[in-house]
């Protein structure tokens, strides 16, 4: 299975915790970033702030993504039903995770709102783990009938 994350996007906690370290512990900018960041006017370690904000946030999305997928595989091993997730995405700018499956030979595409992930993720919201079960099932049912 693929697991990605399709834009960028920073979070406010990750850019606070950030903007308090020193200038020594941010990552050096190639040439090219140095760059981007003279074009925007911009000081380089500005830059090298925000670009690290925006690495750390992006492999906390992708974390997201990958327990999707464990727990839609879970809930598809449990069905019995003969299906396989192909690919999983992160449509940073829509919000949503778009989940390619498998269902019997036939290809099927879910759209997740990522908000219901993280209901379901942050607060253990017995709602959104329904919400996201009777999506599943939907699919997996409706090609298995």
């Amino acid at each position: 299975m693929e697991i990605a994350v399709q834009g960028w996007r920073s979070y406010p906690a990750e850019w606070n915790a950030i903007r308090s370290l020193p200038g020594n512990e941010l990552p050096d900018l190639t040439e090219g970033q140095r760059e981007v960041a003279r074009k925007l006017g911009i000081s380089a370690e500005d830059y090298a702030r925000s670009a690290l904000a925006g690495r750390r946030t992006q492999e906390l999305l992708l974390q997201k993504t990958e327990r999707l997928a464990r727990f839609l595989e879970q809930r598809i091993e449990a069905s019995g039903l003969p299906a396989t997730i192909r690919r999983i995405t992160l449509v940073v700018v829509e919000e949503k995770f778009t989940v390619e499956l498998e269902v019997g030979g036939r290809p099927i595409v879910l759209r997740i709102e990522e908000s219901v992930v993280d209901d379901f993720f942050d607060s253990g919201s017995e709602d959104a783990e329904k919400r996201l079960g009777r999506i599943l099932d939907r699919a997996l049912l409706g090609v298995s009938a």
